[in-house]
């Protein structure tokens, strides 16, 4: 058993999604890239852009660091390739998986889209086609989804709506 909602447009913290427990939780934040992670990247190819710190990958694309995930057909990484700003991962479907700690228990938060956005300089993740963000048994889908990490507040809409689906606690 689980409860849907659905909705033509959605703005709201996820502390108030409280109704079988947050998709966030706003007590503990999720961490942005670190210029003090180690990266580790693989993809078939790797490219320098005549732009200075702009890189582009293909032909799969995976980037690890201590706490975050990216994984993708093809990648741009904007910035020092050991401190990026901006990581824009297409795909069908392009995936981020975020390990963090909430309320000192330790969860996977996992995103997938046609295109996700990170921007490191507002803490941003923006997914774009498709998109889906899961936490536990929680789980956010609509065209478009924005998560202000810092602010711990999502935004979603697009084409489709909003779909908010929350399995029961056990």
């Amino acid at each position: 058993m689980h409860r849907t909602l659905y909705c033509s447009s959605l703005t709201l913290p996820i502390a108030l999604l409280y109704c079988a427990g947050s998709l966030f939780a706003a007590d503990e934040r999720l961490p942005g890239f670190s210029s003090n992670d180690t990266l580790t990247i693989r993809s078939s190819e790797a490219r320098m852009d005549e732009q200075a710190d702009i890189i582009h990958f293909a032909g799969g694309f995976e980037l690890q660091a201590k706490d975050w995930s990216l994984s993708s057909e093809q990648a741009t990484l904007y910035g020092k390739l050991d401190d990026p700003e901006t990581v824009i991962i297409t795909g069908t479907p392009a995936r981020i998986m975020v390990n963090s700690q909430i309320r000192g228990k330790y969860s996977m938060v996992t995103g997938k889209a046609n295109r996700i956005v990170y921007q490191r300089d507002s803490n941003t993740i923006r997914m774009e086609g498709n998109a889906s963000v899961s936490r536990d048994d929680q789980t956010l889908n609509g065209g478009e989804i924005e998560y202000e990490i810092g602010k711990d507040l999502l935004s979603a809409g697009g084409i489709g709506g909003v779909h908010i689906q929350v399995e029961p606690a056990k």
